[in-house]
């Protein structure tokens, strides 16, 4: 059912030479960086300069649907990238998948975002790095704050 790649060799060969539309196969999870690399788009590749994508009104702010975009409305201009996966669903499996989501408007920024999205189609699994990175940030900033919290109140109650 799932496909192995040796990533770390496609890595190298991207690493090479600018990733371009003709280098992609339909059913590959690609990404583009957005507003100075603080989050990346995702989306599955479905061929003929087209993919499928969480899509909203107003700059994918109001009521995200998954839908077909062409390629360079996706990139606006960013540098095309794509996620290599040491185990995955076999391309064509992929892009049944995705199209099989078309329409479907279960946006979540933190359980269901455009990321989880691809990572689902391409792996069979609801994944964001970018969701994952963001809370570990967040859990190393509050979690000190906690821990101090927590010893006032024990010397507090030592002191009484």
């Amino acid at each position: 059912m799932f496909n192995k790649i040796k990533s770390k060799a496609m890595g190298d060969a991207n690493r090479q030479k600018r990733l371009t539309v003709e280098d992609l196969i339909p059913g590959d999870h690609i990404y583009v960086r957005r507003r100075g690399l603080i989050y990346s788009h995702h989306g599955i590749y479905a061929g003929e300069r087209t993919v499928i994508n969480f899509k909203g009104e107003d700059k994918e702010k109001r009521d995200p649907t998954i839908i077909l975009t062409e390629i360079e409305s996706f990139l606006k201009n960013g540098k095309l990238r794509r996620r290599n996966y040491q185990k995955r669903l076999p391309h064509f499996e992929s892009l049944k998948i995705a199209r099989e989501n078309l329409s479907k408007k279960e946006y979540s920024l933190a359980f269901n975002n455009c990321e989880h999205f691809a990572t689902y189609c391409a792996i069979g699994k609801k994944k964001s790095v970018q969701v994952r990175r963001t809370i570990g940030g967040i859990a190393m900033i509050v979690l000190p704050m906690f821990g101090k919290i927590i010893q006032k109140k024990i010397l507090k109650k030592k002191n009484i």
